[in-house]
């Protein structure tokens, strides 16, 4: 279904990581606290919403943003930007106390959502500039389907670690821990990845090197 010379272009596999990654830290932390806010704090499902709110509505802010930081800066800073603050916003929030009053929750998730907003647009954007014309649509595809797949398995392998015998605060901490570690080395990635001007057949220079 997928080209190979398209799997082997170093664009697209750092693009795929970094949005795997990505997914893995917002929905992740979503699932999570979702879990915490209602099963630990006893809040109701619509006073678990209204939590997240604050998040949601600026990451619908953040979005448009990433297209003039693109512009001004290159796709590469607000992608960095991006998986940095949202890394930093994981691990705040897997050292906040369990204590930690439901106002100060919002705050800390405000920066895992922002910078997933800032680093998903100007990704996108790159992977399709040096991607032939006749691939864009499989390219956004695997983008697509890798970020979904890491929603996915966050859900999963975070589920597990809340489940075990050391108790639900203990997996919450280690979940967040790992998905901040995971956006912070596909971080590394994205740092190393170059982004000079490239051929139409592009991907198929990359593959080749």
């Amino acid at each position: 279904m997928v080209p190979l010379p398209l799997l082997r272009a170093r664009t697209m596999l750092v693009s795929a990581g970094v949005g795997f990654a990505l997914d893995v830290g917002f929905y992740g932390m979503v699932f999570l606290l979702s879990l915490h806010l209602r099963q630990t704090r006893g809040l109701s499902p619509l006073a678990t919403g209204m939590v997240f709110l604050p998040m949601a509505l600026l990451t619908a802010f953040v979005g448009p943003s990433a297209g003039w930081f693109a512009a001004r800066f290159g796709p590469r800073m607000p992608i960095v930007t991006g998986q940095v603050t949202m890394a930093a916003g994981l691990l705040i929030l897997s050292l906040a106390p369990v204590s930690a009053r439901t106002w100060l929750v919002v705050l800390l998730m405000i920066p895992v959502g922002a910078g997933g907003s800032l680093a998903v647009p100007a990704l996108t954007a790159l992977l399709l500039d040096r991607v032939p014309a006749d691939r864009a649509g499989t390219a956004s595809g695997v983008l697509n389907a890798s970020r979904q797949g890491g929603g996915a398995l966050a859900v999963a392998v975070f589920g597990a670690l809340i489940a075990q015998h050391a108790g639900f605060f203990h997996g919450l901490r280690t979940s967040l821990l790992i998905a901040a570690a995971l956006v912070l080395a596909t971080t590394v990635t994205s740092v190393l990845l170059r982004l000079v001007p490239a051929p139409v057949n592009r991907l198929e220079s990359e593959a080749a090197a």
